[in-house]
């Protein structure tokens, strides 16, 4: 049970978020920049199956117990031109010589201004044993634009733009996991909050992995933006009063085209997942008024995955008692059927010919 006050902690603190993302930028979209994509096409012409060389910087510092930080690059494709859209940016936290340990990919939200929760949670994963990294999304803080703030520009009402800055940073992390699998563990994870619960869940989607946590997870973008968007941003867009904005002349028809268009990074388009369920996490904040709570419980069902409810926010979730040391528990924990992607050299795609869901 939740009490009135917290109700009215969780409920504020997502207002909070929603009037800074409210502050982003939005411009309006060029007619064709909403044209449909065909899921199982758009992610065969990724980088998915040849990722990207990532690099390991030299050690920056050695933590306790032995653990080394060392800065990981590489190369990185997507609409952006300035350099942070060009080149991948994590940090890693490793215990040499350790393959037998798990290797954890931890994935920030949307607008993040500082990467403090992710390097806590890198920290709490290698305290239980694991080794751990944080990666930086595009146009977010070491890749954002000069002079803008962390995540300006990332999701935006060309929804071409959109689902192809998603596919970047879906394929970003890949390239990542990929380098993980060949120089660090036999074991590779992700966890991921907000959007980047949307990344860990199409990485899901498209790859087996060991383990998989998404944090109130932007899973249903088309749900999100007709939806749950700031009400200034519903104004410029033109979706008040049930109209349907700049994607048709009323609201059936503007799901019509967000869902055909944003179809290729709605996870629940892919069911079954690449990885098993039975290895999959969904923390699902009840009261989250920033993505809604109702596709992570739908999701949830259709993939088979474990389904974690808390009475909480968007964003008071991440404080929730018990929850830090229950995914740190979950993601060093082996989880049934560890027989695909252990001990591979890259982690597997999707098999040829699963349809997405309709």
């Amino acid at each position: 049970m939740i009490d009135g006050v917290s109700t009215l902690v969780a409920r504020a603190m997502d207002a909070g978020v929603r009037w800074q993302l409210a502050r982003l930028s939005v411009e309006t979209p060029a007619p064709g920049s909403w044209a449909p994509a065909d899921p199982q096409k758009f992610w065969a012409a990724s980088r998915l199956h040849d990722p990207a060389e990532v690099t390991a910087g030299p050690v920056l510092r050695h933590d306790p117990d032995g653990v080394e930080v060392r800065d990981l690059s590489g190369p990185s494709q997507g609409p952006g031109t300035d350099p942070g859209s060009r080149r991948l940016e994590a940090t890693a936290h490793l215990r040499p010589g350790r393959r037998d340990l798990p290797f954890v990919l931890v994935i920030h939200g949307l607008a993040s201004p500082s990467p403090w929760y992710e390097e806590r949670r890198c920290r709490s994963l290698t305290a239980r044993g694991a080794h751990a990294a944080r990666i930086d999304l595009p146009l977010h803080l070491r890749r954002r634009r000069p002079g803008s703030r962390s995540g300006e520009g990332f999701i935006q009402a060309d929804l071409t733009w959109t689902r192809e800055i998603v596919r970047q940073s879906v394929e970003d992390c890949a390239a990542v996991l990929a380098w993980a699998r060949r120089e660090v563990s036999d074991r590779v994870e992700v966890c991921g909050t907000s959007l980047g619960g949307l990344v860990a869940l199409l990485l899901a989607a498209q790859l087996e992995l060991d383990g998989v946590v998404a944090i109130a997870p932007f899973c249903d973008p088309a749900s999100t933006v007709l939806h749950n968007l700031p009400r200034r941003t519903r104004r410029v867009l033109g979706l008040d009063g049930g109209g349907g904005g700049v994607w048709g002349p009323d609201r059936d028809q503007a799901r019509r085209v967000v869902e055909a268009a944003l179809a290729p990074i709605v996870a629940r388009t892919f069911c079954p997942p690449a990885t098993p369920g039975e290895r999959i996490a969904i923390v699902r904040p009840t009261l989250d008024g920033v993505v809604g709570d109702a596709p992570m419980a739908e999701l949830a069902e259709a993939w088979g995955s474990e389904l974690w409810s808390y009475p909480q926010g968007h964003v008071s979730v991440l404080n929730a008692p018990g929850l830090a040391a229950r995914v740190s528990g979950w993601l060093v924990t082996p989880h049934a059927g560890l027989t695909g992607a252990a001990g591979r050299g890259a982690p597997v795609m999707r098999a040829p010919g699963i349809q997405p869901a309709t």
